[in-house]
């Protein structure tokens, strides 16, 4: 084959490959439902990462705060809340005669 019989060949080979625009309407409606997963893969990863971020802050905290922090939070908090706090004491002792009782 000689470089005219080639030329020939690429130029035959181009037409008769399909445009671009002659794609079926599925294909489109598949690249588009590829585009969307894509976009809601990584709006789920943005939310994981900020959700994880957030998780391991709190945890942090936990492991920081000690046990006469939380007192001291609980006591600040029947100061301030009497009426509501002698209510979750009443409850509290309910439930718990009534899980230790059986």
């Amino acid at each position: 084959m000689n470089s005219e019989e080639h030329a020939a060949d690429a130029a035959g080979s181009k037409s008769d490959r399909p445009e671009p625009t002659d794609t079926p309407p599925e294909v489109h409606a598949a690249a588009e439902a590829v585009e969307t997963a894509k976009a809601a893969l990584h709006e789920a990863q943005q939310c994981y990462e900020r959700i994880r971020e957030e998780t391991s802050a709190r945890l942090e905290r936990v492991r920081e705060t000690r046990v006469g922090d939380l007192i001291d939070g609980a006591l600040r908090f029947v100061r301030k809340h009497p009426g509501p706090s002698v209510i979750l004491a009443i409850l509290a002792g309910f439930f718990l005669g009534r899980g230790l009782r059986r």
